[in-house]
C-alpha cells in the first residue's frame, strides 16, 4: 500500500521512511530507493541525517548518493554506472537528468522498491501539476523495466491528505495523521507596529539576538529579506558576522555555508524567504518572526515549527503589515488558532502542463493509445494536437505510435519558473555572486538598480539579455531601488458562473499584462521616496 504521513513538524517523519527502506535493503540487497525532495538543501540535510545509520551498518553495506545540479560530472557518471541503494534527487533532476536517460538508469529503475516524496504539500498549484506529470513518466518507465515501487509521501498537516496524495501519484494512499511526538510550550505574540513593519521587524530581530535568543525571521520577498539583513547590520554592526540572509538565488556554496553555520550555532540568526520553511536542520532556535501573515495556516505553522525543537519553549511573533488580512488577525487573534488547515490542490489534467510533458514522455519511449491508462481518455486528443503543432510525429503505418520531433524536449519545460535564469557577475573580478530568474531580472536588475546580496550593496551596470548575464559593481549608497509598474487585466472568456451569497462568481481565462514604467529610489533606512527614474 502507498502511504501518506501528514503530521506536524519535528514529529519524526523522516524516521518512518528511513527505517522502512533500510529494513527492505537489508532483506534484499538488490533493492533500490529513490528519495525526492523539493529543495537541494533538503537533500543535503537528509543525507547528513542518514549518514550515522549507514556508518553503523558498516563496510559500505548500504550506499547512498545525491544526484542533482550540484553533483560534479565525474560523480554523475560514477553514480549512473553503479547506482547506490538510495538515490537522493529533486523533481528538476528527475525531469531533466534521469528520465530522459533511463537506459543508463536501468540498474536503478528495474530494482526500484520505494519512492519517497518528501514535503509533498509544496507540490500544489502549477508546480504540483508538473510534478504529477513527472511521476506519471517515472511510473511508466518503472513498469517498462518490471518494477512496481511503493510510494511513501511525507507532508505537513493539510485538510485533505488522502485526496491530495491520490491525485499526486494517481493511486490511492493510506493516510497516517496521528502523532505522538512530545512538544514544549509555544507562545504567540501579535505585534501591530505603527511604523514600517519591515524596519520594525529588523529592530526586533536585533533585540532578540542581543538578549540571547537565536532567531529566524520569515519575510514575503527576496528584497525584504536583504533589506532586513542590511538594516540589522547597520543597527548593530557587531552582529554583521552573526546573522545572514537566506533565499533563492544564492550560489550552492553560499547556501551550504549558511546551513552549516546555523546548524552548528555559529550564526545566531537568519532572515529568510520561504526557502527555510521546510525541514532543513538549522539547529535549535528560540524565536520565529513572521514578517507579515504567510498567506495560509499551513505556512504559518510550518514556519513556526522551525523553533522550539529539543524540548525548549519558543516564541512566534506575527508582525502585521498594513493590508486587510494582517489587520483582521490583529483585531481577531482567535481566528488564527481556530481556523483549520487548508486543503492542497493540483490539476493533473492541466492541458498546458500535460502537452508540455507528452513530448518528453515520447522521447523517453514512444507513445501509443495504450498510454491512455496513464494519461486518461484525453491522451489521443492531446497527441493529435501536438502532431498538428509539429511537436510529435505519428507512424505512417501499422500501430499508431507517436515520436518526439524535438531532440531534447525536456530542456524546453521549466517546472518552476517562467523564463530563463540570469547569472549575476561582479564587474571587478568576474566572479558569479548569484542567480535570478528572467522576470525578476527585468524588474530588479535593470541598469541603475541596487542589487542586495547578503547585506552588501551592488549597483547594476549592465543587463546583457542575449547572454543572460547581469554585471554589477560594489556600491555604498544610502538608498535602495524599487520597480514601478502598471498592470492591465483583460477577461478573455468566461467558462462558468454561479451565485454565491450576494455575488456572482465566475470562472474563466484572463490575461494580465505588466508594464515596468521606471524605478524609485527610497532612503535607507527610512524608506522615504527620494526620486523616480527615468
Amino acid at each position: 500500500r502507498h502511504v501518506l504521513v501528514s503530521t506536524p513538524t519535528a514529529s519524526g517523519k523522516s524516521l518512518i521512511y528511513n527505517v522502512a527502506v533500510l529494513e527492505e535493503i537489508l532483506r534484499n540487497p538488490n533493492a533500490k530507493a529513490l528519495y525526492v525532495f523539493p529543495l537541494k538543501a533538503l537533500e543535503q540535510d537528509q543525507m547528513k541525517a542518514l549518514a550515522p545509520w549507514l556508518q553503523y551498518l558498516g563496510n559500505g553495506q548500504i550506499q547512498a548518493a545525491i544526484y542533482d545540479g550540484d553533483t560534479t560530472h565525474y560523480q554523475r557518471k560514477k553514480i549512473r554506472s553503479h547506482p547506490p541503494h538510495i538515490l537522493f534527487t529533486n523533481p528538476d533532476m528527475l525531469h531533466r537528468g534521469i528520465l530522459p536517460y533511463h537506459e543508463q538508469w536501468r540498474g536503478l529503475l528495474s530494482d526500484l522498491r520505494y519512492i519517497v516524496l518528501d514535503e509533498v504539500h509544496t507540490y500544489r498549484g502549477i508546480f504540483g501539476s508538473h510534478v504529477n506529470q513527472i511521476i506519471k513518466r517515472l511510473k511508466r518507465l518503472c513498469t517498462f523495466y518490471g518494477a512496481y515501487p511503493q510510494f511513501i509521501l511525507i507532508s505537513a498537516t493539510i485538510s485533505n491528505p488522502g485526496l491530495f496524495g491520490a491525485t499526486l501519484i494517481g493511486e490511492e494512499v493510506t493516510v497516517v495523521e496521528d502523532s505522538g511526538s512530545p512538544r514544549a510550550g509555544q507562545h504567540f505574540l501579535f505585534f501591530n507596529p505603527t511604523l514600517s513593519s519591515n524596519f520594525s521587524a529588523a529592530r526586533l530581530f536585533a533585540d532578540c539576538i542581543h538578549h540571547g535568543f537565536r532567531t529566524i525571521a520569515f519575510t514575503q520577498s527576496r528584497k525584504v529579506t536583504e533589506l532586513m539583513h542590511l538594516w540589522v547590520s547597520q543597527l548593530s554592526p557587531r552582529l554583521s558576522q552573526k546573522v545572514s540572509s537566506y533565499r533563492a538565488g544564492f550560489l550552492p556554496s553560499e547556501r551550504r555555508e549558511v546551513e552549516k553555520r546555523l546548524a552548528c550555532g555559529e550564526l545566531l540568526g537568519v532572515i529568510s524567504t520561504s526557502a527555510l520553511e521546510m525541514g532543513i536542520d538549522i539547529g535549535f532556535l528560540d524565536i520565529c518572526l513572521l514578517v507579515g501573515y504567510p498567506g495560509s495556516i499551513i505556512n504559518t505553522w510550518q514556519r513556526g515549527g522551525r523553533v522550539g525543537r529539543g524540548g525548549k519553549e519558543s516564541l512566534i511573533v506575527l508582525i502585521a503589515k498594513p493590508d486587510a488580512l494582517d489587520q483582521y488577525f490583529m483585531k481577531h487573534p482567535k481566528e488564527l488558532f481556530e481556523r483549520t488547515f487548508e486543503a492542497a490542490f493540483l490539476d493533473p489534467q492541466n492541458p498546458h502542463v500535460v502537452k508540455a510533458h507528452l513530448p518528453c514522455a515520447a522521447k523517453e519511449m514512444p507513445l501509443t493509445v495504450n498510454d491512455s491508462e496513464v494519461w486518461g481518455k484525453e491522451l489521443v486528443t492531446h497527441l493529435e494536437t501536438l502532431e498538428v503543432e509539429g511537436t510529435l510525429a505519428r507512424s505512417a503505418e501499422g500501430e499508431e505510435v507517436w515520436y518526439s520531433v524535438i531532440r531534447t524536449p525536456h530542456l524546453k519545460v521549466d517546472i518552476r519558473t517562467t523564463g530563463e535564469t540570469f547569472t549575476i557577475f561582479e564587474k571587478t573580478n568576474g566572479q558569479a555572486i548569484g542567480t535570478i530568474d528572467g522576470i525578476r531580472a527585468l524588474k530588479e536588475c535593470h541598469p541603475g538598480a541596487v542589487y542586495l546580496h547578503r547585506g552588501e550593496q551592488y549597483q547594476v551596470v549592465e543587463l546583457i539579455l542575449n547572454k543572460k548575464d547581469i554585471i554589477v559593481e560594489r556600491a555604498r549608497v544610502n538608498y535602495f531601488t524599487r520597480p514601478r509598474s502598471e498592470k492591465e487585466t483583460e477577461i478573455l472568456s468566461v467558462t462558468n458562473s454561479r451565485p454565491v451569497a450576494q455575488f456572482i462568481v465566475r470562472e474563466g481565462r484572463v490575461k494580465v499584462t505588466e508594464y515596468i514604467t521606471g524605478y524609485e529610489k527610497r532612503a535607507l533606512p527610512g524608506q522615504e521616496l527620494l526620486g523616480v527614474h527615468p
